[in-house]
């Protein structure tokens, strides 16, 4: 059987061209989804915070035993040799990724020592400024995953390859007829966007999810919080919970591809006048100025 590699997707697995071969149908990341990626995109063709998560890749892969296999030198060249496959010029997403590798059938980790990394860049997709414009309505979706405790195995914070929590949380929501779902923790905790990390305005504070309630430490999440406290916007970061989101006056979303996308409805419940807000509009200008696109029109202009 032969497959087709999607329009402008280009890519080394292992180093090699995508052309020379795929993954092994024995690879731990097919078979389990043993394995941990990253996903950020390119302003003007260059790529950003790639340094930040390659770093991130490290820390998830410690934390789930894979070895990386060569150093981020090496994987930054590896990622700019991908990106110069592509136009001149033309933004992608780059989607960094490492399997535990392939070996004979069986959870024992032990069975596959030589890990499978993959470094693959696609266009990237051009935003809709209706999206923008309108706001992210969403579903709140409470998902059976232990936050970080002592003595207790989680994923919570790590990119891991096992999405399946996230792509059922996200199937379930657009079957209700909304855009996105918001993850609770089975005790009502806030953790995140399927795939986002999600932050409230309330009485002018920015709030967020704290850490140990099992959100990834997002790039983009640090980054805003960063503008917002070199701004003197108060910043918490909390356990939040349903009230907080119905009650708050702005709701968003923030990631590395979309940058900052708003939210005007959770569940039944509209955020604010149910339209985006200005915290979220002058935060999206804001974390726009620091990229290599400062002074391009945003998505929604």
């Amino acid at each position: 059987m032969t497959w087709q590699t999607p329009a402008g997707a280009v890519g080394l697995l292992d180093g090699r061209p995508l052309a020379d071969g795929g993954v092994s149908v024995f690879d731990r990341g097919f078979l389990y989804g043993d394995g941990v990626f990253e996903v950020l995109r390119t302003y003007r063709g260059q790529p950003w915070r790639l340094e930040e998560h390659l770093g991130r890749l490290a820390l998830a892969a410690r934390r789930v035993g894979i070895a990386v296999p060569l150093s981020n030198a090496r994987w930054i060249a590896e990622a700019h040799a991908v990106l110069a496959m592509r136009p001149a010029g033309a933004d992608s997403v780059l989607r960094l990724a490492l399997t535990r590798g392939s070996g004979p059938p069986g959870i024992d980790p032990s069975l596959a020592s030589v890990p499978t990394r993959l470094t693959l860049a696609t266009p990237l997709p051009t935003p809709s400024p209706e999206l923008y414009r309108r706001g992210l309505r969403v579903a709140l979706t409470t998902v059976d995953r232990a936050t970080p405790r002592a003595g207790i195995l989680s994923l919570a914070g790590i990119k891991s390859s096992n999405y399946q929590l996230h792509i059922l949380a996200l199937r379930d929501a657009r079957g209700r007829g909304f855009d996105d779902a918001l993850l609770l923790s089975s005790d009502g905790a806030l953790i995140e966007s399927t795939g986002a990390n999600v932050f409230l305005v309330s009485d002018g504070r920015l709030r967020t999810p704290a850490l140990e309630y099992g959100p990834l430490d997002g790039i983009t999440r640090a980054e805003l919080l960063s503008i917002a406290r070199e701004s003197g916007i108060p910043t918490t970061c909390e356990r939040l919970g349903p009230a907080d989101l119905w009650t708050a006056d702005e709701v968003f979303l923030t990631s590395s591809v979309r940058e900052i996308v708003p939210v005007v409805q959770v569940d039944e419940h509209e955020v604010g006048d149910a339209a985006p807000g200005p915290f979220t509009r002058r935060l999206h200008a804001a974390y726009r100025a620091r990229t290599p696109l400062s002074g391009a029109a945003l998505p929604w202009e």
